[in-house]
């Protein structure tokens, strides 16, 4: 195999794209996942200082784009950790969505 061999076979594993641009990919979704885990902690301190209460629409909607990323890599990785992960964050997610729904519609438990 030559160079240019290697380098054509290499583009059709990853689908034309470089090494540099799939780790600036994974570092991009790192850090807008980071900055949406900082504006929630952000928006929940807010909320406990103003109402005295916790927004949990907002902890549900992050915790669903935490088990949403999850989800997407135990369905492509097929790994058990990664089912282990969406799994639990799925579990998480619906605790927060529940007690969200409940606050909305003015349940009492």
């Amino acid at each position: 195999m030559n160079k240019e061999e290697i380098l054509e076979k290499s583009r059709q594993e990853n689908k034309n794209r470089d090494y540099v641009e799939i780790d600036r990919m994974k570092k991009s979704t790192f850090f807008a996942l980071m900055c949406s885990i900082g504006f929630t902690c952000l928006w929940t301190l807010l909320s406990i200082i103003a109402t005295w209460r916790v927004n949990f629409a907002v902890i549900a909607t992050e915790c669903f784009m935490i088990f949403s990323m999850h989800l997407y890599k135990a369905i492509k990785g097929k790994k058990a950790v990664d089912i282990f992960c969406a799994a639990s964050s799925a579990f998480t997610f619906l605790i927060f969505f529940t007690i969200a729904i409940c606050e909305l519609f003015g349940f009492k438990p």
